[in-house]
């Protein structure tokens, strides 16, 4: 399975994309058990693989940066 895949993870980026906005860089990783968010500057939890970084763009924009090396921006 990828983490598109994963019946949360639209409801996980859309999160992640919401808290960015407000000005909380987050990065959302992919494991076993689910989707989950955490502070972009935390280490990397064992056993879990970073799908993408949430980080404010400037004020109307979000970049989420995915682990692929691409970037998609979203108007907020």
């Amino acid at each position: 399975m990828k983490p598109q895949d994963h019946p949360a993870y639209d409801d996980t980026l859309r999160k992640a994309v919401n808290l960015a906005a407000a000005g909380v860089e987050v990065a959302m990783y992919w494991n076993d058990r689910g989707m989950f968010l955490l502070p972009a500057s935390n280490e990397s939890p064992h056993g879990s693989t970073l799908v993408c970084i949430a980080q404010r763009w400037d004020v109307r924009t979000v970049q989420l940066r995915f682990s692929n090396a691409q970037s998609e921006w979203v108007t907020i």
